[in-house]
C-alpha cells in the first residue's frame, strides 16, 4: 500500500520539485548532486559555501505542515486519510507500542517522497522563488533528502543565509544540526590561502565525502573528494562485525563476502579524484580478513606472504567508476569546438 502511495505522490510532485534537489528522484543519484556541487563551485564564481543538515529531520517533521503541503495538490480526502494514517501507526519495539505525532513513518517505503514534498515547500522554493533573487551574487543550493549545501559569490549573501535559513526552518518545526552546519571559504581565491584563516575549516562533508580546495596537474582550481574519515571508520568496524559472525561458515564465505563489500564500497566511493582513500579502505579490509581467517582455531595458519600471494589478488582492485569533474567554463562556451 505504502509502495502504492508513494508512486502517486511522486507522479503527482515530480513536475513541481525543484532542480536543486537530488534525493529519491527517478534518473538522479548522489554522484549527480556531487556532480553538481563541483560544477557550481568550479564554474560559477562561488567563493562561499554553507554546509546545512536538519537536526532529526524524519523524527520530527510535523505532521500539520506535511498535510497542509499535500493538500496543495490532492482534493481527495480519503487519500489525505490514508496518509494521515501512516503518519499515525506509530512504533512496535519490543513489544511495545510507542505513537507517532511526529516525524515519518520508519523505514515506510512513502516516507522519502513525504520528506521530499515537506522541503521543496520549506527550502527549496523559499531559496530560489524569494532568497537568492534577493542575493547581491550568485547563489546554488544542492539538496539530497536532508542533507544540503548551499554556494554564494559574496560572503554576505552566505552569511544573511545563514540566519534567514534558520528563521525559515524554525517556522516549520525543524532546526539545523549545529555540529554539522558551518560557514567556510571554498573557491578558486581560497586557493593556496592557509587553513587557519578567520573563515574557519576550508573542507565540508557532504553525501559521505569530505571536500577540499585542490589542484590539478596545471595548477588550476578543482573541487578535490575523499572519503569521510569518520563515515570509513564506521564501516570498517561494521566489517570487522560481519567478518567475525561468518567465522562459523568458513573462510570461503568470508572471502565471497569481502569481495561482494567492497564492490559495492567501490561503486559508490570510486569517484574522481578518491583513489588513494579506495585503496587505504581495500587495504584495511584485506587486514581484517587476514585476521580473522587466522581466528578460526587456536593456530595461526595463515602468513602474510601466503595470504598475499594466495588471497589478495582476489579483491578487487581501487578503481575510480565514476567521473564527477565538470567541464571547465571555457570549455561549455556556445560554438565552442572543444565541447
Amino acid at each position: 500500500m505504502q509502495d502504492r502511495l508513494s508512486r502517486l505522490l511522486q507522479a503527482i510532485w515530480e513536475p513541481e520539485f525543484c532542480d536543486c534537489s537530488y534525493g529519491f528522484r527517478p534518473g538522479r543519484s548522489a554522484h549527480d548532486a556531487l556532480r553538481r556541487v563541483a560544477e557550481v563551485i568550479t564554474n560559477a564564481e562561488t567563493q562561499w559555501v554553507v554546509e546545512a543538515d536538519i537536526k532529526g529531520f524524519f523524527d520530527h517533521l510535523s505532521h500539520a505542515h506535511l498535510l497542509r503541503f499535500l493538500e496543495h495538490r490532492i482534493a481527495d480526502p480519503n487519500l489525505l486519510r490514508i496518509v494521515r494514517r501512516f503518519l499515525k501507526a506509530g512504533v512496535m519495539e519490543d513489544g511495545a507500542f510507542t505513537a507517532s505525532d511526529e516525524g515519518a513513518p520508519q523505514g515506510g517505503l512513502v516516507s522519502p517522497v513525504l520528506s521530499n514534498i515537506y522541503l521543496h515547500y520549506v527550502l527549496d522554493l523559499w531559496f530560489e522563488k524569494r532568497f537568492a533573487r534577493g542575493c547581491a551574487g550568485k547563489a546554488y543550493l544542492i539538496r539530497y533528502a536532508d542533507d544540503y549545501v548551499a554556494c554564494f559569490e559574496y560572503e554576505a549573501d552566505a552569511n544573511a543565509f545563514l540566519a534567514a535559513m534558520t528563521e525559515r526552518l524554525a517556522a516549520f518545526d525543524l532546526e539545523v544540526e549545529p555540529s554539522k552546519t558551518a560557514l567556510l571559504r571554498f573557491g578558486s581565491h581560497a586557493l593556496g590561502q592557509r587553513a587557519d584563516t578567520a573563515a574557519g575549516s576550508r573542507t565540508f562533508s557532504f553525501l559521505g565525502f569530505t571536500h577540499y580546495v585542490g589542484r590539478s596537474r596545471r595548477g588550476r582550481f578543482v573541487v578535490g573528494r575523499k572519503t569521510d574519515g569518520k563515515r570509513m571508520a564506521k564501516k570498517l568496524k561494521l566489517l570487522n562485525e560481519r567478518l567475525r559472525g561468518l567465522r562459523t561458515q568458513g573462510g570461503a564465505a568470508m572471502l565471497a563476502y569481502l569481495v561482494r563489500h567492497l564492490r559495492g564500497h567501490l561503486q559508490y566511493y570510486g569517484v574522481s579524484g578518491n583513489g588513494r582513500a579506495l585503496a587505504s579502505y581495500i587495504h584495511f579490509a584485506g587486514g581484517l580478513l587476514f585476521k580473522w581467517l587466522n581466528r578460526r582455531s587456536q593456530r595461526r595458519s595463515l602468513t602474510w606472504k601466503r595470504f598475499s600471494a594466495a588471497i589478495r589478488p582476489l579483491l578487487p582492485r581501487a578503481r575510480i567508476i565514476h567521473d564527477l569533474y565538470p567541464v571547465p567554463w571555457w570549455m561549455t562556451q556556445a560554438g565552442s569546438r572543444m565541447v
